[in-house]
């Protein structure tokens, strides 16, 4: 599977669940937050940059950068 089927993959996962559940224990709270991404948006980055070996938010952050 190529990392685009994957990310889909995932994204659908996490809108499934968070849509079901998931919602009332992640949501952001703060009033300066960048709602330019959606919550399940940053979930899956999270998600998928740990599923691809990058262990720190740091690195995540790089490699969705990259995409």
């Amino acid at each position: 599977m190529n990392w685009q089927n994957r990310l889909i993959t995932i994204y659908l996962y996490v809108c499934k669940h968070y849509q079901q559940n998931f919602w009332a224990y992640s949501q952001r709270m703060s009033h300066y937050a960048d709602l330019s991404f959606s919550d399940e948006e940053v979930i899956t980055l999270f998600l998928f940059g740990v599923m691809d070996k990058h262990r720190e938010i740091k690195g995540i952050y790089e490699y969705a950068d990259r995409h």
